[in-house]
Parts: C-alpha cells; sequence; structure tokens
C-alpha cells in the first residue's frame, strides 16, 4: 500500500551544503541579532514570547528554503538541516546576548567574534548570568534567575530547533518530480462539499477507482460554508506531467468569538498517486467551474 502514496526518493543536490553554510553563517544570525536586540529592549517581558515565535517562524523559513533550493528529497538530511540551522541561530542569539550584558557590566569589552572563538567562556558567562538574572516579572518582582530563568531559556531553545526541523522535514517530503528535476507544482481545485468520510474516498483511490472524487460536487455558496479543496500535484506543463498525486483536506467553518467566519483546516489523504487521466479529469473540473459561474453572472 506504501507504494500508492508518493514517497521521497532520497537524493539531493550537492550544492544544498552550500546554501546550508550561508543560512548558518549570514541568514541565521542576522535574525538572531534582530532577534536579541528585540528581547533586549523591548520593555514588556510578556511580548518576548511573541519575539520568540517570531524567530522560530524566522528560522524555519530559511530551513524550508535551503531544503528546497537545494532539492533535498532526503529526509534524514533534511532533518539534519533543520538541526544545524535551529543550532545556528541559537548559538549566534546567545552570542550576541552574552556580549551585550558583559559589555554593560565590565571594564573591558568583548566583540562577538572574541565570544564566537571562546565557547567554553560563553558557557561560563552564560551560567554566570544565569545566576543573578537579567530581567524581572512586573515593576515590584524581583531579577528572574535559576531554575525559573532556564526554563525559559529551554523553551526558546526548543521552539529555535523545532520549528526548522520541522519545516525542513515537510519540505522534504513534499512531491518531487524527478524527470523535471524540480519540485512538484501545485494546483488547487474546489471548493467542494464537506467530506464526512474520507474512508471511503481514500479505499476507492487506493483501488485505482475514481468514481467518488468525481462525484464530488461544488459547495454550496461557493465555499462560505464547511467544505472541501483537491490540490494535484503534477510537472510544470500539466497536460503532459506523467506523475501526478493529490492531497485532500476538509475546511470546518466555524465562528470565532467575534463571530468572524473561520477554518479549522484537516488533511484527509497526503500526496496519493493518482493516473493521469485522473489529474486531467480534474482539471477539466476547473474549466467546467469556470463556464458555470460566467453563466450564472
Amino acid at each position: 500500500m506504501n507504494n500508492l502514496y508518493y514517497k521521497p526518493s532520497g537524493k539531493f543536490n550537492p550544492i544544498s551544503f552550500l546554501y546550508l553554510a550561508l543560512a548558518i553563517g549570514i541568514a541565521a544570525p542576522l535574525l538572531a541579532f534582530i532577534y536579541t536586540y528585540a528581547i533586549l529592549y523591548i520593555p514588556f517581558v510578556y511580548l518576548n514570547f511573541l519575539c520568540i515565535a517570531g524567530i522560530a517562524f524566522g528560522l524555519g523559513f530559511v530551513a524550508n528554503f535551503v531544503i528546497g533550493l537545494g532539492k533535498v528529497r532526503n529526509k534524514i538530511l533534511a532533518i539534519v538541516f533543520g538541526l544545524i540551522v535551529g543550532l545556528a541561530g541559537i548559538y549566534a542569539s546567545w552570542i550576541v546576548w552574552v556580549a551585550y550584558h558583559v559589555n554593560s557590566s565590565a571594564f573591558v569589552e568583548l566583540t562577538f567574534l572574541d565570544i564566537l572563538k571562546n565557547p567554553n567562556a560563553l558557557w561560563s558567562m552564560i551560567w554566570e548570568i544565569n545566576e543573578v538574572g537579567t530581567w524581572t516579572i512586573g515593576r515590584s518582582g524581583g531579577s528572574v534567575s535559576g531554575m525559573f530563568l532556564t526554563v525559559v531559556w529551554v523553551i526558546e531553545a526548543l521552539a529555535m530547533i523545532a520549528f526548522p526541523v520541522f519545516f525542513a522535514y515537510t519540505k522534504a517530503c513534499e512531491p518531487y518530480i524527478e524527470n523535471d528535476d524540480n519540485w512538484a507544482e501545485q494546483t488547487a481545485i474546489g471548493p467542494f462539499e464537506y467530506i464526512p468520510n474520507a474512508g471511503i474516498l481514500e479505499k476507492q483511490l487506493e483501488a485505482k477507482n475514481n468514481e467518488e472524487l468525481m462525484a464530488m460536487l461544488p459547495a454550496e455558496n461557493a465555499g462560505q460554508g464547511s467544505h472541501s479543496v483537491l490540490t494535484v500535484y503534477h510537472g510544470k506543463n500539466r497536460s503532459q506531467s506523467k506523475e501526478f498525486y493529490l492531497s485532500v483536506k476538509n475546511m470546518q467553518h466555524k465562528l470565532d468569538k467575534e463571530g468572524k467566519s473561520d477554518f479549522t483546516e484537516r488533511e484527509l489523504i497526503s500526496f496519493i498517486h493518482i493516473s493521469k487521466d485522473t489529474g486531467q479529469q480534474l482539471f477539466a473540473k476547473i474549466a467546467a467551474d469556470a463556464a458555470v459561474t460566467e453563466i450564472k453572472d
């Protein structure tokens, strides 16, 4: 059954290591510099958690970009790349942060390069600062230090590692058209009626039966309520592509606290292989829906 779904080839372009070097030498330190000075100068401690989310997403984007540009279809290598990007961001952030505090309280100035060349000294200074703390919670709160500060640092580190690893791994798992030597193009089709039981559709597709798929009806109210969306992955020239993969997701409609429409996305089927005929029939649905819309207008 596994061969019914897309499986990464495990290949990669050697130039991806150059892109990784540029990422950890330029992009990650730049993000770390911006992030560190943001948390140093933003007076509201609670906003620092938004800064953590910001650099985590930023490092994730960098890792995703490296995997995409380097055409990495090896999941293990993608995880390693994401881990390296995350660690580079953490290390650069610590260098900037420690340099700021040391130079603010000592008679001798240390450059970023001085600290970079001496990781043992960096480690010692981190724990010296941990003992006394550097920031407080609330106007009358004492300086945050020790175990509590360590927990905050651990949360920060986990976020800065988890996001690039996840983004890199996710990108490496996306369909890649080996004949085109490029990532698959994506064509969204829909919206269609909400799918209450995805198991039936999935079993039919695994059996190479597309009747249920082709019988799907357009969603009412142009998808303003709960609906489903199909995504077809194909070669650059979809009329000549030899590989086609399909993903299906439901978009569950809900109202937020302010009464505004929102959707919860749920992936039902991911990267299942479909025939060229099925792919072309799905593309024909786009033209048919456009024609119906034009008639209604």
